[in-house]
């Protein structure tokens, strides 16, 4: 049976990192910026782009409204590592795990890092891309971006599983995911399913490269 299981010490895929550098002194706080970061995300997602403000955000992490302003000059800085994070979150925290692999392997192994990432109860934070796509769906600034970095995924998945049409049909399964999963909660715990019938479009290898066909030859 294949195994698609979560590694331990894989749950740090779970965490959009924070990478924006900051000049500014070192102040005490409990909150990382990427609590406020997740924080959006979940506003994102659920409810839009308008109730990510910073008031609200405060309130769902129970903290004073001028704590933001400890990590992020306003919401608009905040806005634009929500973005930056995701347009590099997959190049660079997803495609350098598959450490040289190709084909089936590297689409076995990129099919459990999935699994990984995906929330399969009903609670819990949905994924980046869930929260993007609300958002790219009422800008077209950030749809230019987010089309921009499709593109380049699906490039990336091509490389290392051989097959464009396969790789596309991959990609688009997991934004079925993702969509049906906000909307569908209940769906989420079907997806290791849905990935171990994926990988049975990337069938093994045969030993020795291809077969030649069989028949006589011309002339």
């Amino acid at each position: 049976m294949i195994s698609l299981t979560q590694d331990a010490g894989s749950a740090s895929l779970c965490r959009i990192r924070h990478r924006m550098a900051s000049s500014a002194p070192a102040r005490s706080s409990s909150l990382q910026p990427t609590d406020w970061i997740q924080a959006a995300l979940v506003r994102l997602a659920k409810h839009g782009l308008d109730d990510v403000r910073v008031e609200l955000l405060a309130r769902d992490l129970r903290v004073s409204k001028g704590s933001f302003y400890w990590h992020f000059k306003d919401r608009e800085e905040l806005l634009e590592v929500l973005l930056r994070e995701w347009e590099e979150e997959f190049l660079q925290d997803i495609i350098p795990r598959l450490e040289g692999r190709r084909g089936r392997e590297a689409v076995r192994f990129l099919l459990r890092l999935m699994v990984e990432r995906a929330p399969l109860g009903e609670e819990g934070i949905l994924p980046s891309d869930a929260a993007m796509f609300t958002w790219a769906a009422v800008s077209p600034q950030v749809a230019q971006r987010a089309n921009r970095a499709e593109r380049k995924r699906i490039e990336s998945l091509t490389r290392v599983a051989g097959d464009s049409e396969r790789a596309e049909l991959l990609y688009l399964v997991w934004l079925g995911f993702v969509a049906r999963g906000k909307r569908v909660p209940s769906s989420r715990k079907q997806f290791p399913r849905i990935a171990r019938a994926m990988l049975q479009l990337f069938p093994p290898e045969r030993r020795g490269g291809k077969r030649k066909r069989s028949g006589k030859r011309d002339g």
